[in-house]
C-alpha cells in the first residue's frame, strides 16, 4: 500500500478508519472497528493495443490530457466486467475506431508500476495491412510508422521506450517474446521470454 492514506471513512457505515496491522499480514491494512473489517487498496490495471503491419506500428497523439499532443499508443484502465483482452480492444476502439476482435490480442508484457500501484498490461495485433484510424476526442492524429519515422522526441511516457525499441526489433525480426517485470524509482527490470514459433498442442 502507498504511504498515502487513500479512505478516511468505512463505505459500509461512515465510521473512521485506523490503520492496523492484521494477524499473520506484514503490512498495515485500513481497518473499520465498528465493523470489524478491513479495506484493501489493490494496484490498478491498465492495458494498451500495440497494432503492427509489417515493420511499422500505428502510433496516436493524444487528443487530451494528461499528455495532450505527445504521441502514445492506444492505452486505458480495465473496467470491472471484462477481461484484460475485452479491454485492450475496448480501448483501441474508443480512441481509433479500428474494432479488433478481443480474442485476437496477444499478450506482450506485464509491468508492475511500483511507485503509482498500478500494473500495465500490454497486447499486441498483426495486421494484414495498415488499417486506417479515426480521429476521435481522444486522438488527434495518429499514423504508421517504421522504427526510424517514430515521434520518439514526443513521447507521452519516454519511460516506454525501451520496451518499444524491443517490440520494433520483434516486429521486424518476426521473433516475438513475452517479458514480465517492474518499473520503479530505482529503474525498469525485465525478463524477456522468446516465443517458439510453433507451439505442440
Amino acid at each position: 500500500m502507498s504511504d498515502a492514506k487513500s479512505m478516511n471513512f468505512c463505505c459500509y457505515c461512515g465510521s473512521a478508519l485506523s490503520l492496523k496491522r492484521l494477524q499473520e499480514e506484514d503490512v498495515e491494512r485500513l481497518w473499520c472497528s465498528a465493523c470489524s473489517v478491513a479495506h484493501y487498496k489493490n494496484p490498478t490495471v491498465l492495458v494498451a493495443a500495440f497494432l503492427h503491419y509489417e515493420d511499422t506500428m500505428l502510433w496516436t497523439q493524444r487528443g487530451i490530457e494528461p499528455f495532450k499532443g505527445l504521441w502514445a499508443f492506444p492505452a486505458g484502465f480495465a473496467e470491472c466486467g471484462e477481461s484484460l483482452q475485452q479491454a485492450a480492444a475496448r480501448e483501441l476502439r474508443e480512441e481509433t475506431g479500428i474494432d479488433i476482435p478481443s480474442k485476437a490480442m496477444i499478450p506482450m508484457s506485464v509491468s508492475s508500476v511500483v511507485p503509482i500501484d498500478q500494473i500495465y498490461v500490454v497486447f499486441r495485433y498483426q495486421c494484414s495491412e495498415a488499417m486506417a484510424a479515426k480521429l476521435t476526442a481522444e486522438t488527434q492524429d495518429w499514423g504508421w510508422y517504421k522504427r526510424e519515422e517514430a515521434p520518439w522526441s514526443a513521447m507521452a511516457h519516454p519511460e516506454s521506450k525501451a520496451l518499444i525499441e524491443q517490440v520494433y526489433s520483434a516486429v521486424e525480426s518476426q521473433r516475438f517474446f513475452f517479458r514480465i517485470g517492474e518499473m520503479s524509482n530505482s529503474g525498469n527490470c525485465h525478463q524477456s521470454y522468446t516465443l517458439l514459433d510453433k507451439i505442440n498442442h
